[in-house]
């Protein structure tokens, strides 16, 4: 099949996209549950973990809650990032609520810690909460935890990306906006799907990317850096990409593995956390390595699912704008002006690099062929997705 009847099998590429979701969101929530069960199994085997790891497991539960509360509250009560400007006193009142959380959470381990003391130097009762070996509190945690942050992902990671890279909604009362608004609606018509929220970033680089689970709850953003030194007809062929992505529900697996890695980078930081030293047999040992693999599975499941999969995506994106705008050589002409000032992206952090239509921090790799390339590259070579648009233009050139 050709790459331009592959990419308008829309419904195919619809189910593939929300099997591909569920599947991601299963194997998070499988490795937490799976970290807990070794957990479990540490604290009941060597007791002397549980004088600190105990107090640091709640704190970071507890920090998950304080997030998720801050999140919903803001997702809730604010339409979109920054519409609503911070009131005067809400900055201080922010750092008054960080300062009483890191308070409260020293002093609960502080009493743990002396609880622990107590029992042996004034013969205080024992704390309230020892494991045992078949205690299941870090199974049911991870369960919960993994469930409820990979659902967390696809209801609001879109939010919370756009919030890293401090996107900023459109205003058709500028021009260059209006005509950025103007071009979504035009391809949002050919598409036949809803008008997404444009957002812009202020970066002087020239790209763009879409968010969200699904057409009617997706988001589109799009640097300052692209509205200003590509022209109407560019601007359209990059926005058709964008549009075809949020189409084919590409944005649905996107969006969940891009805001499950950053959770995923967080609960990593909980090995700290092991007294290595304590370990010992084989038994336990290989448990405790399987345990330490497993915080790396996640991000290593997101980096082939950027490699292998979503990078045969970008061809179909290609192809798929093509057909919309009837303009293959206008995409061709912003890939390679995108490329060039790619570089330069000061918003576009790394963890939604690979989200762009051409990723900016990892043009080494994306830029070469050969099998080191296919290993690192989050994108096709730029030179073969033009080979590629440039063949549709016998089909496709409206002349």
């Amino acid at each position: 099949m050709s790459i331009v009847l592959e990419a308008q099998e829309i419904g195919t590429l619809k189910r593939r996209n929300k099997i591909l979701t569920l599947l991601i969101m299963s194997c998070f929530a499988l490795s937490l549950a799976l970290l807990g069960c070794g957990f479990d199994y540490l604290m009941g085997r060597i007791k002397g973990l549980q004088v600190l790891t105990i107090p640091v497991a709640f704190v970071f539960v507890g920090s998950l809650l304080y997030n998720l509360v801050n999140g919903l509250n803001e997702r809730l009560f604010r339409s979109s990032p920054h519409a609503i400007e911070e009131p005067a006193g809400e900055a201080e009142y922010e750092k008054n609520k960080i300062l009483l959380w890191m308070a409260w959470t020293t002093l609960l381990v502080l009493v743990w810690e002396l609880s622990f003391l107590g029992q042996h130097i004034f013969g205080a009762p024992k704390p309230l909460l020892v494991l045992s070996e078949t205690s299941p509190y870090g199974l049911l945690a991870g369960t919960v935890l993994g469930i409820g942050a990979a659902f967390s992902a696809l209801q609001w990671g879109a939010y919370s990306i756009l919030q890293s890279v401090e996107a900023q909604p459109a205003d058709r009362t500028f021009e260059a906006d209006a005509l950025l608004l103007g071009v979504v609606e035009e391809i949002c018509r050919t598409a036949a799907i809803p008008l997404p929220a444009t957002f812009i970033v202020p970066d002087e680089a020239p790209n763009a990317f879409a968010v969200g689970r699904s057409p009617n709850h997706a988001s589109l953003v799009v640097s300052q850096g692209l509205i200003e030194d590509l022209t109407r007809d560019e601007i359209k062929g990059v926005i058709a990409h964008e549009i075809s992505h949020i189409r084919s529900y590409d944005i649905r697996a996107r969006t969940v593995v891009t805001a499950l890695f950053g959770s995923a980078i967080l609960a990593s930081h909980g090995v700290e956390t092991l007294a290595l030293p304590k370990v010992a047999g084989v038994k336990k040992a290989l448990l405790l390595i399987f345990w330490i693999a497993s915080f790396l599975a996640v991000p290593a499941a997101r980096v082939a699912l950027i490699v292998l999969t979503f990078r045969h995506r970008e061809y179909l994106a290609d192809a798929s704008a093509a057909v919309l705008t009837q303009n293959p050589h206008a995409l061709t002409e912003a890939l390679l002006k995108i490329e060039q000032g790619a570089g330069s992206s000061v918003m576009i952090k790394g963890n939604v690099a690979h989200l762009c239509i051409i990723d900016p921090l990892n043009g080494a790799a994306n830029s070469k062929e050969g099998w080191i390339a296919d290993l690192l590259a989050t994108h096709p070579p730029t030179p073969k997705r033009i080979l590629a648009l440039e063949s549709m233009v016998p089909s496709h050139d409206p002349c």
